[in-house]
């Protein structure tokens, strides 16, 4: 499998801007927290692995940048290699609420909005600059709609974020703003 994204890396390197100086060993580790991340999800044959890593694409985001704004309608779904982002909405009195931080080694999409295709409610913003790979929402729809290997994989990852979501809501009824953070 390191052959694999080693000869991956070859590609990928040729199409990230020479501007952003990332070196191949940074890449080759990000490419394989990005397939150790999803081989927690589902075992990765061969080719499935080959498959994937040849759509996906790679971005910078400097910091107080935005990977998805308020009222837009995203188009991919990332893998923080390097970061952190917040991820926020705007409440109906004008205040900004922080639903989650998203760090290195997370998946990174505004999903629901991302699966339906709609505008997002809520913002995806960088805190510090932060280096992605992702896959556009095209190349999602199609790996999706005709693969089962990769429908098991989302249908994963949603079940992991279904579970996130239910422990996330518990501690904000439950517990405070500074266990919060401790948790985090």
């Amino acid at each position: 499998m390191e052959d694999l994204i080693r000869d991956y890396i070859q590609v990928l390197y040729k199409r990230i801007d020479p501007k952003y100086d990332i070196s191949e060993n940074n890449l080759q580790s990000w490419l394989l927290s990005f397939y150790q991340m999803l081989n927690q999800l589902a075992v990765l044959p061969y080719e499935k692995v080959k498959t994937g890593l040849s759509i996906l694409k790679y971005q910078r985001i400097n910091s107080g940048e935005h990977f998805v704004h308020i009222d837009t309608t995203p188009d991919k779904l990332a893998f923080i290699a390097n970061g952190l982002f917040r991820v926020y909405y705007i409440s109906d009195d004008g205040s900004e609420k922080i639903l989650v931080f998203r760090g290195k080694g997370s998946m990174l999409s505004a999903f629901s909005a991302f699966l339906e295709n709609r505008k997002s409610w809520f913002g995806i913003q960088a805190l510090e600059t932060s280096d992605l790979i992702y896959i556009t929402f095209n190349d999602y729809q199609k790996q999706i709609q005709s693969d089962s290997y990769w429908q098991i994989v989302n249908s994963r990852y949603i079940e992991l974020l279904f579970v996130e979501k239910e422990k996330r809501e518990r501690e904000l009824l439950s517990d405070n703003a500074e266990t919060r953070y401790k948790h985090f």
